[in-house]
């Protein structure tokens, strides 16, 4: 345990510093992560009772499967994002007079932006996958399942907020079209 809580309190203190990484994105990502954890859990602890049917261990069993591979998506994306935000600044560095500077920023901007989208995209996943096994799950620990659902609608509007900071530089009005239908579909679902 002791080595987790490390870990945690490590990317706290780097989200708390004064670089700009790990930043929201990242923050997002965690948060989903977490939610998923949490659901594997419930499902997990639902899964140890020896009273369950074939058919439905059958279901908490694929499920269970499902948060475990949205989790570590999203964990990859608090790295994404920090390699987002560095291609960025990458972008704006080069020469203004550099004829292919303009492009690189925009595609940098876009793929900022793709980030938070990937990871509400698995947030969104990993909450409909909960909630088609939300009344399989046992009762005395459905509190864990609605702080999972929590964690990933949070995930959910905070990648929305990295989109949109992103989303006012973007030149070209085809992506930000597609952006913004994207927002709208990511907050519905919350």
């Amino acid at each position: 345990m002791t080595h987790n809580q490390n870990a945690v309190e490590r990317f706290l203190d780097a989200l708390a510093g004064a670089e700009p990484t790990p930043g929201g994105g990242a923050a997002a990502a965690c948060t989903g992560a977490m939610g998923c954890a949490l659901a594997s859990m419930a499902v997990g602890t639902t899964l140890k009772r020896k009273t369950i049917s074939p058919d439905v261990r059958a279901k908490l069993e694929k499920s269970l499967g499902m948060l475990r591979s949205f989790r570590s998506e999203l964990q990859g994306y608090i790295q994404k994002d920090a390699e987002a935000y560095t291609g960025y600044l990458t972008a704006v560095k080069l020469p203004k007079e550099l004829p292919a500077r303009e492009q690189a920023v925009q595609d940098a901007l876009v793929f900022a932006s793709k980030v938070p989208a990937d990871s509400a995209k698995a947030a969104l996943c990993a909450l409909r996958e909960i909630d088609n096994i939300k009344d399989l799950v046992a009762p005395v620990i459905m509190a864990d399942i609605f702080c999972a659902r929590h964690l990933l609608q949070a995930c959910i509007k905070c990648a929305v907020e990295n989109m949109r900071a992103n989303l006012v530089y973007i030149k070209n009005t085809d992506k930000t079209s597609e952006l913004e239908k994207q927002i709208n579909t990511f907050l519905k679902s919350c």
